[in-house]
């Protein structure tokens, strides 16, 4: 008979264990109990033929070779066990009808381990078992009471073996399925464990601090470049409040509360975006910048926040360096100059009309000229290397700073044969600092005449717009700018291409000094322009502070 596919092979010596030997015992000791109750039976040929199967079935396990009990040969064992307690059974059925009951042994054995045909040997088997009695005459079939009570218990034992059968069977799809689930999972969880070492290997090469905290705050993952950020104040990345007391803003002055810092304003929500801190005590400071984004499942619910750190120590001395060193230069020229500006002021006012009769007069005045030119650079120059840009705001009539700015200019549109367009609405009133405001508004129309050729135009506009804002634009038909110009137009001291082959006069902070400018008050500055079609700069801000904050919106450039 094949054997079941769920059925693992026992070893000979766990077979007999398992399963011969109880079979052995029970009905060894009912027989002999049973013989020493009724002498008689000691002479019973069914009796020593059954116990003579047994002695054979439980004799095998003494042959030297017993490999064949790991095949299906297996089987003669407990169908002479059938043949045993069938004889057994006949024999002691007068005196002790339940010894039939050890036929289960067998019968569960053989209904275990093989397949459909082991169940029709147990029922051919139980059959058997139940007719024996009758073939023989030992119990005569006289009345209906008495073939029940004889047939009975065989077909309970087979019943029973049916059902171990198909309990078997169901056992084996139920463990077929928990393997292949095993199997599944084990899969999963290999796969799963060598993305964690990938994942943790990238998070080790890569330069960033990185952390990840699932949506109970608690950190999941960290590479070791975190690790070592955070020791530096003195906290863990794993245990609250995920913040120390050395840690300083930007300014590397002013402290920063613990639910202040970086990780407890990301896990309460707070987009971080480039956000610059001071770590440490002074000394044995870095400096980082950092952001953090949440992470949401599919159906919107939060799954964790991510936390990315950079040292940014190097370049944040690097541009304290060059403040400091723009800030000396800046202020050891502003005073050789303000002295040749006074000075030459001063031998115009002497000379007076003689100059001209010298005929120096136009030297004075290019001197005055390139001198207030040069001035005006280090003008530049401070207002870039100023940490801080402090606004002195007040009601102010946008409409007459602009135009100021544009008048400034007008001579300069005149000799270099550029159309200089004016289109300003009157009455546009603003909580400003018109000293700036008027200085980012000279920088655009300064730039536009500066990169446009003669015979071009310079379209200066301002008006209010719907959202209490006031838009100034200004527009020329120069040379533009290519896509990359365009994302460094606002970096300091950069200077595109176009103008350093022109030779064009410039240091690169105008569009630096605007944006900051506009930043301060609150406003968006933005920039189209194409190569060869000329290009619009416009800036929107609030006509009061509060807009800054709630009307924030991005800008776009709008159509007149």
């Amino acid at each position: 008979m094949p054997e079941r596919a769920f059925w693992t092979p026992l070893r000979p010596n766990q077979i007999f264990v398992r399963l011969q030997l109880p079979f052995l015992v029970g009905v060894t000791v009912a027989s002999i109990a049973t013989v020493l109750a009724v002498p008689e039976l000691s002479h019973s040929p069914l009796l020593w033929a059954g116990l003579s199967a047994l002695t054979i079935a439980s004799g095998v396990f003494l042959l030297p070779s017993k490999n064949w009990m790991m095949t299906a040969w297996v089987a003669v064992i407990p169908m002479l066990d059938v043949i045993c307690i069938a004889g057994v059974r006949t024999a002691l059925l007068a005196y002790l009808p339940t010894v039939g009951m050890l036929c289960l042994l067998p019968f569960a054995w053989i209904a275990y381990r093989f397949r459909w045909p082991g169940l029709t040997v147990v029922l051919v088997s139980g059959a058997l078992i139940a007719a024996l009695p009758f073939a023989l005459g030992v119990r005569p079939a006289t009345t209906l009471l008495a073939i029940v009570n004889v047939l009975a218990l065989p077909f309970i034992a087979t019943g029973i073996s049916l059902a171990i059968h198909l309990g078997a069977r169901s056992f084996e799809k139920r463990r077929a399925i928990a393997e292949e689930a095993t199997a599944a999972l084990r899969g999963a969880l290999n796969e799963s464990n060598e993305t964690q070492l990938l994942l943790r290997s990238v998070l080790d090469t890569v330069t960033g601090a990185v952390a990840y905290y699932n949506a109970r705050d608690e950190l999941i993952l960290a590479n070791s470049t975190a690790e070592k950020m955070v020791d530096i104040v003195g906290f863990r990345l794993d245990i609250p409040p995920f913040a120390g007391p050395d840690v300083l803003a930007a300014d590397r002055k002013t402290p920063i509360s613990l639910d202040q810092q970086i990780i407890p304003r990301a896990l309460r929500g707070e987009v971080i975006a480039s956000h610059m801190e001071w770590l440490g005590q002074p000394g044995n400071q870095i400096a980082i910048m950092a952001s953090s984004r949440r992470v949401h499942r599919e159906d919107g619910t939060l799954l964790g926040t991510v936390i990315v750190a950079y040292d940014v120590t190097e370049l944040a001395n690097a541009i304290e360096v060059r403040e400091e060193f723009l800030t000396t230069v800046s202020h050891e020229l502003r005073t050789p100059l303000t002295s040749i500006i006074g000075y030459t002021e001063e031998i115009v006012d002497v000379l007076g009309e003689r100059a001209q009769h010298l005929g120096i007069d136009a030297w004075l005045a290019t001197i005055e000229r390139n001198a207030d030119t040069l001035m005006k650079r280090v003008n530049d120059l401070l207002h870039v290397a100023d940490a801080e840009l402090v606004l002195e705001r007040q009601q102010t009539d946008v409409d007459v700073i602009v135009r100021r700015a544009v008048e400034q200019f007008t001579v300069v549109a005149e000799r270099t044969g550029i159309v200089l367009d004016t289109r300003v609405e009157t009455d546009l009133l603003a909580d400003v600092d018109p000293r700036r405001f008027g200085q980012a508004v000279e920088n655009l129309v300064g730039n536009a005449l500066k990169f446009t050729a003669r015979g071009g135009t310079v379209t200066v506009r301002a008006h209010r717009q719907e959202s209490d804002t006031i838009c100034v634009s200004v527009a020329d038909t120069g040379i533009g700018m290519t896509p990359d110009e365009q994302r460094r137009i606002f970096d300091r001291f950069y200077r595109a291409q176009a103008v350093r082959e022109n030779a064009l006069q410039g240091i690169g902070v105008g569009l630096s000094i605007v944006k900051t400018i506009v930043d301060a008050h609150g406003g968006k500055i933005a920039v189209v322009s194409a190569p060869g079609a000329g290009t619009t700069v416009q800036i929107d801000v609030p006509m009061n502070p509060a807009v800054a904050t709630s009307h924030a919106h991005a800008v776009a450039i709008t159509p007149h």
